[in-house]
């Protein structure tokens, strides 16, 4: 063969290799500005079954608290039915903020199967860390409601498979029976926790303040917690969420960026926060936010039911009620209180009811705040404040409710004689070391000689 013709040969293979490639980039062009500009929707395959009548989406669909978008900085927790206003799923992620991903969405069934560039609202409260919590919103062009949602890059098309969720409880006309009147959603247990006394004694106020159930988003906790994470478990009166969030972001343990460092606010605090509100929006009627170290006490009413029915007499809108966090520092102990079992000296934690002592509020200071509310009325939600939702919101008077935080000083140079004695908790403390003993006991946490003294004594 002549060296000429052979390289007219390779010549028309290259030219059809580059047709070929241009074509195809076309196509893409093509797609990328249909979507984009939501002037059309096209079909996928990615949700079609492969020898099973089961769809590929429910056979591949994650169980994972926290899964990653291929080949991007975007992270989804979640996936739920929103028809509050537009015809949206609305995935709870978190996303790098300061170039977001261009992702796409599907939906699944197939007749439900309409692809559309996904919308990304970034939370306002985000700290200045490089990532935030984020609404990542894919709107429903079709009649009926999907089942699976996958979420992809456009230039990596292996998708992600959530399953959506409230979406019974929102295509059912008839008005919703709560499981739950009040929950309590905390985040994050991180770190080995190991304040074993404490967390006994909120638990306790918790039950005893109406609360029906806590659930807390778990990364971590110590060989002490767990028989006492079990034995509320078991009571049905506290469900661990996994949050593995460590293991796919560099975290900060602290609440201010660069002082604080890491990428993300605080293990991710708002987004779990987030997704307990949406995962229980339609099973609880109220959902409380704080920490474990923190407790709403009412000062006139007995529990946080008949607080919140006295309130909502007065004005039926009220779907956020605010409280306004008080310090009790928990260094140096205030108070020996003899009815106190000498045996919880040694369980590892503070003692809250030795601590009566709390800082003033700083008048020209903004002071932290947390929340009950009404979870249906919420769209967004912040560490201390609501950031989109409906109807009215009550800050509520310390003469009706305290936030009691038990934690080191916050005005640490204040002089013990400028703090204000508070026995808030004194019409609680005689039922509250009652019913701590007969936990430490059932845990078999504490020494025989608690036993012995419960069974002579009116402490237990």
């Amino acid at each position: 063969m002549k060296p000429c013709a052979s390289l007219k040969k390779l010549c028309k293979v290259f030219s059809f290799i580059f047709a070929i490639f241009t074509l195809v980039y076309l196509v893409y062009i093509v797609v990328f500005v249909k979507v984009a500009l939501h002037q059309h929707s096209l079909t996928f395959t990615f949700f079609k079954s492969i020898g099973s009548k089961e769809p590929v989406c429910k056979r591949n669909a994650t169980k994972d608290t926290i899964i990653k978008v291929k080949n991007s900085r975007t992270f989804l927790v979640s996936a739920y039915l929103d028809l509050r206003g537009s015809r949206i799923v609305r995935i709870l992620g978190i996303t790098y903020r300061d170039e977001p991903d261009l992702l796409l969405c599907d939906f699944c069934p197939p007749d439900t199967n309409r692809s559309n560039f996904a919308e990304l609202e970034v939370h306002t409260d985000h700290f200045n860390f490089p990532y935030g919590t984020t609404d990542i919103l894919c709107y429903i062009q079709y009649d009926k409601d999907p089942e699976y949602v996958s979420l992809y890059r456009l230039d990596d098309p292996a998708p992600v498979f959530l399953k959506i969720q409230n979406a019974d409880e929102q295509t059912n006309l008839v008005e919703p029976e709560f499981q739950y009147n009040i929950i309590i959603c905390i985040s994050a247990m991180f770190g080995t926790y190991n304040n074993v006394l404490q967390f006994i004694q909120s638990m306790e106020m918790y039950r005893m303040l109406g609360a029906d159930k806590v659930i807390i988003y778990h990364t971590d906790s110590s060989p002490d917690m767990e028989k006492i994470l079990s034995y509320y478990k078991d009571l049905h009166f506290l469900e661990l969420i996994s949050w593995p969030i460590t293991s796919f972001i560099n975290v900060s343990k602290g609440w201010h960026y660069p002082d604080h460092p890491g990428d993300l606010h605080y293990f991710g605090q708002t987004a779990a926060l987030n997704d307990c509100i949406y995962r229980y929006m339609y099973k609880s009627k109220y959902i409380a936010l704080n920490d474990l170290d923190e407790l709403i006490v009412p000062t006139i009413h007995k529990d946080w039911p008949e607080m919140l029915d006295y309130f909502l007499h007065t004005d039926p809108t009220l779907n956020v009620f605010i409280f306004e966090n008080h310090v009790f520092p928990t260094t140096p102990q205030d108070k020996t209180n003899d009815v106190t079992p000498e045996e919880w000296v040694s369980i590892p934690g503070v003692n809250i009811l030795h601590h009566l002592y709390r800082e003033p509020n700083l008048p020209d200071e903004i002071n932290p705040t947390k929340m009950i509310l009404n979870p249906r009325s919420i769209i967004k939600v912040s560490v201390h404040v609501p950031l989109e939702f409906t109807g009215n919101q009550y800050q509520v008077p310390s003469d009706f409710a305290k936030l009691c935080h038990y934690r080191e000083p916050k005005q640490k140079y204040l002089d013990k004689g400028l703090l204000i004695e508070d026995n808030i908790l004194s019409k609680y403390e005689p039922n509250l070391i009652k019913r701590v003993n007969r936990v430490l006991i059932k845990v078999k946490y504490s020494k025989k000689k608690l036993s012995v003294a419960c069974e002579n004594s009116v402490i237990c």
